[in-house]
């Protein structure tokens, strides 16, 4: 309760404000100091005289710069839709399904004779065109390939699964450099990754 001294004794006022305790405190303070009712409470100063309490202008107007506003707007979806795009490619790139088939290649004879050797994605930022969704057991993806010969391949897998629980089954895996195509299930003689 917050109290007031009135000549000798000592009146109650109310509770305690629950939005303003900073004040409430201050205040049951002064009363419980002793001091008079008589007594002037102490002004509010501004720390910065020079600025006004509220504006003296007129608000913006939101339909001034109408075009730049909607350049703006389509600018930044733009740039959200290619870093989106990037992250989720590069989500691909780091599969396991990407990384296997890389070592498969790798590996291979046949295309190492016609790549080269240090068999890698293609171009200065890698891409894996289609879909990977190895939650929902599909893989339809392509992607291109370099070696150390300077000779760019395309890799094609084409795999899906009826569960989580089972392995992906491959229905096509494949490099084509040129006019030659490279079939990696007749190579590997495996049809699941």
């Amino acid at each position: 309760m917050l109290k007031q001294v009135v000549g000798g004794g000592v009146r109650k006022i109310g509770s305690q404000p629950r939005l303003f305790p900073v004040l409430y405190r201050s205040l049951s303070a002064k009363a419980n100091s002793g001091a008079s009712s008589q007594e002037a409470v102490e002004p509010i100063v501004l720390k910065d005289k020079t600025k006004p309490l509220r504006i003296e202008r007129e608000l913006p107007d939101p339909t001034k710069d109408r075009v730049k506003n909607r350049v703006q707007l389509g600018l930044f979806a733009v740039a959200i839709g290619v870093s989106l795009a990037c992250i989720f490619n590069y989500e691909k790139t780091q599969s396991p399904i990407v990384s296997n088939s890389l070592y498969h290649m790798r590996r291979s004879q046949a295309i190492r004779d016609l790549l080269g050797d240090s068999i890698d994605f293609d171009g200065l930022v890698p891409w894996v065109f289609g879909d990977l969704n190895q939650v929902a057991g599909k893989v339809n993806i392509s992607f291109y390939i370099k070696g150390s010969k300077n000779v760019q391949g395309v890799v094609k897998l084409v795999a899906d699964r009826e569960n989580k629980h089972q392995e992906f089954l491959i229905h096509d895996w494949s490099v084509t450099v040129g006019e030659k195509k490279i079939d990696l299930l007749s190579e590997e003689g495996t049809r699941s990754l």
